[in-house]
C-alpha cells in the first residue's frame, strides 16, 4: 500500500510539472528555442522533463534504502553520481556548456566516486558465445568510466527527435527487468516516469532536456553494470542491447574527425535524421526502436551474439548507404 501511495504522489507531481511547464521553464530558463537549422522543432518547448524523472527515481532509490534493499553507502554514492549528471545537464540546458567543460566535470566525478565501491566497476569481461574471459585488473576503473561516458554520449546523440531516447531507455530497462526477473519500486519509478513524459514528448509539448538524458545515462549505465556483475547478463549481450545508438555514435564521431570537425559538433547526419527521408519525422522513433531491439532479440531465436553483431552491423551500413544516397 505504501508503494502505491509513493507512485500516486509522484504521478500527481509529474502532472503538476507538466501543467505548469511553461511557467517553470520561463522562470528557470529551461526553454528550448528553435534555430531553424540544427533543431527540428518549430516553437519554444519546455525542457523540464528532467525535473519529472530525477526526483521520482531518486526518491524511489531512497525508498529502497528505507526498505533495507540497498546499503546507505551505495545509496550515497548513487545519489552523488545522479546529482552530478543531472545538474551538469541542467546547467547545460540553461547556459549551454561547451563539450570540454561537460566532459571534464563528468569524468572527474566518475574518477573520484567509482573507486569507492568495487561493485560499480567492471573488473572482468565475460562473453556468452565466445570462449573469452578478460581480466581488467587495474584497468577496470578506466574501462568502466569509458563505458559510462561512451553510453552517455551515445544516448545524447540519439536524442535528436521526439520519442527516441525515451523509448530506447524504456527498452533498456525492460530488458534488465526481464534479465533480473525483478520489478521493484526503483525500476517501476523509471518506467512510470518515462511513460509519463513519452506522450507529451511525442507531441513536442515537453523535452527531457540534457538534464533528463544525462541523468538517464548514468542511471541506466549503473543498472547495466550491476546486472552484469551479478551474472544476469553477459558483456556481448549488453553490446547488442545498446548496438544501434553506440554504432551510430562511433560512425558519426569518425566521420566528423575525418572531415576535420569536432567530434562534439552538431549536424543532422545521425541515423534518426536520415530515417526522415523515408518516414515522417514524428514516427521515426518507431523504426528506430525496432532496429534497436532486433540485434539482442535475434539471440533469443538461437542466433549467437557474434553472428547477430555481424548481421546487424552489415545491415546498419547497408541501410545507411541507401539513406545517404536517397539524401543526395
Amino acid at each position: 500500500m505504501k508503494e502505491y501511495l509513493f507512485h500516486f504522489i509522484f504521478i500527481i507531481y509529474s502532472f503538476l510539472i507538466y501543467k505548469y511547464r511553461n511557467k517553470i521553464s520561463t522562470a528557470l530558463g529551461l526553454m528550448d528555442m528553435p534555430d531553424n537549422t540544427r533543431k527540428s522543432h518549430f516553437s519554444p518547448t519546455s525542457t523540464v522533463g528532467g525535473l519529472i524523472i530525477f526526483p521520482y527515481i531518486v526518491s524511489a532509490l531512497i525508498y529502497l534504502n528505507f526498505l533495507s534493499f540497498i546499503k546507505l553507502k551505495i545509496l550515497l554514492i548513487l545519489i552523488f553520481l545522479y546529482v552530478a549528471f543531472f545538474l551538469t545537464g541542467l546547467i547545460d540546458d540553461k547556459i549551454h556548456l561547451n563539450a570540454k567543460a561537460k566532459t571534464f566535470v563528468l569524468l572527474f566525478t566518475l574518477f573520484i566516486i567509482l573507486p569507492l565501491e568495487k561493485n560499480l566497476l567492471i573488473s572482468v569481461l565475460n562473453f556468452k558465445d565466445i570462449n573469452w574471459l578478460i581480466l581488467l585488473n587495474q584497468g577496470s576503473i578506466f574501462f568502466t568510466i569509458f563505458c559510462i561516458y561512451f553510453f552517455y554520449n551515445s544516448l545524447n546523440f540519439s536524442d535528436g527527435l521526439n520519442g527516441i531516447s525515451i523509448t530506447l531507455c524504456l527498452y533498456f530497462v525492460f530488458v534488465m527487468i526481464l534479465a533480473r526477473n525483478e520489478l521493484n519500486v526503483f525500476y517501476l519509478s523509471i518506467v512510470i516516469s518515462l511513460v509519463l513524459i513519452l506522450i507529451p514528448n511525442l507531441f513536442s509539448k515537453i523535452f527531457t532536456g540534457n538534464s533528463g538524458v544525462s541523468f538517464l545515462s548514468i542511471v541506466i549505465s549503473l543498472i547495466f553494470i550491476d546486472t552484469y556483475n551479478k551474472n544476469y547478463i553477459f558483456f556481448d549481450e549488453i553490446i547488442l542491447i545498446v548496438f544501434l545508438p553506440t554504432i551510430d555514435a562511433i560512425r558519426i564521431t569518425i566521420e566528423r574527425i575525418l572531415n576535420n570537425q569536432s567530434p562534439f559538433s552538431s549536424d543532422k547526419n545521425h541515423f534518426h535524421h536520415l530515417l526522415t527521408k523515408i518516414f515522417e519525422k514524428k514516427y521515426v522513433f518507431l523504426p528506430y526502436l525496432v532496429f534497436a531491439m532486433l540485434p539482442y532479440l535475434a539471440t533469443k531465436i538461437n542466433l549467437t551474439t557474434y553472428i547477430s553483431l555481424i548481421i546487424f552491423s552489415t545491415l546498419y551500413f547497408l541501410i545507411l548507404i541507401f539513406l545517404k544516397r536517397k539524401n543526395a
